[in-house]
């Protein structure tokens, strides 16, 4: 401190001077009052702090399949895991069944709201708004888990920017699995050659390429009406899973079965998160769901009990009269490859931006060795 000396209509003015020792006394118990005042302000800011960092996050999770699903049992074990290594501070409500009331085809749209929080998809459904990731894999490609683990990195690469591109956070992933796709028929048939005898029924417009490109009859039956057409000779053939044949009774109307050598697409599920309330998440908080969902991943691809499943529906299956003439050659399920690959590259050049770059790094590693 010190003092400055002026005259002012003949007084002194003192500027940042200490006060007189006897104004110092009479002013040290209004100063230590708000020394104290203070220090417990700053004591309930910082308890107030800690208790907000400690308060429970609560975010929506939206699963449109019923509970009874695979896929829905993996999101209840995420959302308890996640409780878990929270020590439940971070809760994931889920909604199952659809109880939000959300289309797949709209979620790129309804993520980017923040209503739910979270959620997964299939990148299939997302071929109204984004061609590329909806046939970042296509039928006749993937035969086993040997080739699925080979392309998983650049699989995982390519999703993540994709979704990325929609300003949603991709979390991580579940696995679909691998499902024997397999050619369940009216009638005896045992060769490619003898299934371009005959009308068959795929699921989609690149299995329908694909088929058409190799002399096959091919057309879209949706699942609700393949029974009917099976039974009255719409088709002769179905390009279908056995083991979920007998969700649709195709047993009873498709008595001959052999397998492509191929499992549908194994797209994974790309589980999502809003951008915005990805990054409001404490590091700790946004590590705990990573890791959760990590192990969800990890828990959900058992291909070993794909085969194993596989293997005991056909049991079932020959239980109730159907005949399995195994799989078709090796020639043939290269002609298929060959087939797929082509489609494949049709549709990510017709989708555009990033598809064709995907293609050839997913392609590159499946064939790489």
């Amino acid at each position: 401190m010190s003092w400055h000396g002026g005259m002012a209509g003949g007084r002194a003015r003192v500027v940042n001077a200490p006060p007189p020792p006897h104004d110092r006394a009479a002013h040290e118990p209004g100063r230590e009052a708000m020394r104290r005042g203070i220090l417990a302000a700053l004591a309930a800011t910082l308890i107030g702090l800690g208790n907000a960092a400690a308060q429970t996050v609560e975010w929506r999770f939206h699963n449109s399949y019923a509970p009874t699903r695979p896929e829905s049992g993996h999101v209840r074990d995420l959302a308890a895991d996640l409780r878990q290594r929270s020590q439940g501070r971070f809760v994931l409500n889920v909604f199952e069944g659809n109880a939000m009331n959300l289309r797949d085809a709209d979620a790129l749209r309804w993520m980017q709201t923040g209503t739910p929080e979270m959620g997964f998809i299939w990148p299939p459904f997302l071929g109204r708004d984004d061609a590329a990731m909806s046939s970042i894999l296509v039928f006749g490609l993937v035969r086993n888990a040997t080739e699925l683990n080979r392309i998983m990195p650049a699989l995982r690469e390519s999703l993540s920017a994709g979704i990325r591109r929609w300003n949603i956070e991709p979390v991580g992933f579940i696995q679909l699995g691998l499902l024997d796709a397999s050619f369940m028929c009216r009638t005896p048939v045992r060769s490619l050659d003898e299934l371009r005898r005959v009308k068959l029924r795929v699921g989609s417009r690149e299995q329908v390429e694909t088929f058409r490109a190799l002399g096959v009859a091919a057309q879209i039956v949706p699942q609700q009406e393949l029974y009917t057409a099976m039974q009255t000779g719409v088709v002769d053939c179905a390009l279908y899973a056995p083991r979920f044949a007998q969700s649709i009774s195709l047993q009873e109307v498709a008595k001959h079965v052999i397998s492509s050598g191929f499992a549908f697409p194994p797209t994974p599920y790309v589980v999502m998160a809003n951008q915005a309330r990805w990054r409001a998440l404490s590091n700790e908080n946004r590590e705990l769901l990573t890791q959760a969902v990590a192990a969800t991943e990890q828990s959900s691809a058992r291909f070993d009990q794909d085969v194993a499943a596989d293997e005991a529906a056909r049991e079932r299956l020959r239980g109730q009269g159907v005949t399995f003439y195994g799989t078709i050659t090796e020639a043939e399920q290269q002609a298929i490859r060959t087939a797929a690959i082509a489609t494949w590259e049709t549709l990510m050049r017709e989708a555009g931006g990033q598809g064709p770059a995907w293609k050839q790094r997913i392609e590159q590693a499946l064939t790489a060795r």
